[in-house]
């Protein structure tokens, strides 16, 4: 899809509710009229193709025009995928069972395709497991996702034919997280994202965040809560959602956040997923979704095209300078002039 078509579809798959809501919220902040925000979102999503969600996170209304070139958007994103991860290798993230295959070393959990699986496969690969998780190998963001409850399962023939009726050839068991994040959601897995970026035989990453489940959907991108995590595990922010909410309590739980002190694990799960970049260093920028558990890290997915708004947000990073320059010190200028920003 071009550039110009993608970017179409974002206008007519505006959230009005939403975008009101954040415009008041930045109006309010800032001392302006509501109308005077739109009006500015609008000029620069005309002119730097900045939807009004990365507006509001990236506090545009208070970046020179400068400073606006520093950062990703929604229209010079694509052209930053496009070149760092090379279409012919997305596959290697973007298929779930591929994926599972490459860094099974990293998952710290089996799995099983159901399409080539004989009923006595499953039958053995769910036995004392008192859930699986059932998942589409195609989609992202957690949506299609099923929690199955072993001990209601009457038959494996009637499951398997469910399952692939429904295209959820993926069969992974249950990922348990540590006791800290249990004691925040136990009925979401939250997950460590680390944004990830090959450049000649070295891996970088950027503002990694963990992102904490607001709700009891047991999916990996239930409505959450981002914080930003130091390298040594401690949080680096507050626990803000998209609307620009901050939580002192956990609203499923009543968890006080000012008790979360340090992520277990964080300096391990960064040096896993830099690892395991190695593998493929093709797909030069991965945002790695990580499960913590007991045990150690343990990798849920990978993916190829993932989200920028949090290391932009500066609600999370204050001091924020724009993801784009990130990338641009870390590949030279000379590399980045071969991405076709505007094309």
């Amino acid at each position: 899809m071009s550039t110009t078509k993608i970017m179409f579809e974002k206008i007519k798959s505006i959230n009005h509710k939403r975008l009101n809501l954040l415009a008041e919220r930045i109006a309010i902040k800032n001392n302006k009229t509501v109308s005077f925000v739109k009006r500015d979102m609008i000029k620069n999503f005309l002119k730097y193709g900045i939807g009004y969600t990365d507006y509001f996170k990236g506090n545009y209304i208070n970046l020179t025009e400068e400073e606006k070139k520093n950062y990703v958007t929604s229209k010079n994103y694509i052209n930053v995928l496009r070149y760092l991860n090379p279409k012919e290798y997305r596959v290697l993230t973007f298929n779930k069972l591929v994926f599972n295959k490459i860094f099974k070393d990293y998952l710290k959990r089996d799995f099983i395709d159901i399409r080539t699986a004989k009923e006595e496969d499953i039958e053995r690969f769910i036995k004392n497991k008192k859930y699986i998780f059932a998942k589409p190998i195609t989609d992202f963001g957690g949506h299609g996702i099923t929690k199955i409850e072993t001990n209601k399962i009457k038959s494996i023939k009637s499951l398997k034919k469910q399952l692939l009726s429904k295209k959820q050839y993926l069969i992974e068991n249950e990922l348990k997280q540590h006791k800290v994040l249990n004691e925040i959601n136990p009925d979401c897995v939250s997950s460590f994202r680390i944004i990830t970026l090959y450049n000649k035989g070295k891996v970088y990453t950027f503002d990694n965040v963990l992102r904490i489940g607001l709700d009891s959907d047991p999916a990996l991108a239930c409505f959450d809560g981002d914080i930003r995590i130091n390298e040594d595990g401690t949080p680096a922010s507050g626990m803000w959602d998209d609307n620009g909410t901050l939580y002192s309590t956990h609203p499923l739980t009543g968890y006080e956040m000012k008790d979360f002190t340090k992520l277990p694990y964080a300096k391990e799960a960064v040096e896993m997923v830099k690892e395991a970049a190695m593998l493929v260093p093709e797909l030069r920028y991965i945002g790695w979704d990580v499960a913590i558990t007991d045990k150690g890290p343990a990798i849920i997915e990978g993916n190829e095209t993932p989200s920028y708004g949090p290391t932009q947000n500066y609600m999370l990073n204050p001091n924020k300078k724009g993801h784009l320059k990130e990338i641009r010190d870390i590949i030279g200028e000379e590399e980045f002039k071969n991405i076709k920003l505007n094309k």
